[in-house]
């Protein structure tokens, strides 16, 4: 878990191990942190069964003030366009 600046601007990751395009998300998303100005926190779904059985087919997922902004295949553009958009 990281953070930097701003309250009230968290980015949520929802991973899990193992899982080649969740380590992508988070070092797109730990990228862009400090650029974007917020905190980043990683929740693994399967420490979950309520986080497993919603995003189960579809991690990474990255959601901001609890409404999903990117869900896998996550590209690093739209990510950043979504980031941009959710935090403005």
């Amino acid at each position: 878990m990281s953070s930097v600046a701003s309250p009230g601007r968290e980015v949520i990751l929802y991973t899990r191990n193992n899982c080649g395009l969740c380590d992508e998300a988070a070092a797109e998303l730990h990228a862009l942190r400090t650029e974007l100005r917020f905190t980043l926190t990683e929740i693994d779904i399967d420490a979950d069964v309520d986080l497993r059985a919603q995003y189960d087919e579809i991690v990474p997922v990255v959601a901001i003030g609890g409404n999903v902004i990117a869900h896998a295949p996550i590209a690093a553009g739209e990510l950043r366009a979504a980031l941009s958009a959710a935090l403005t």
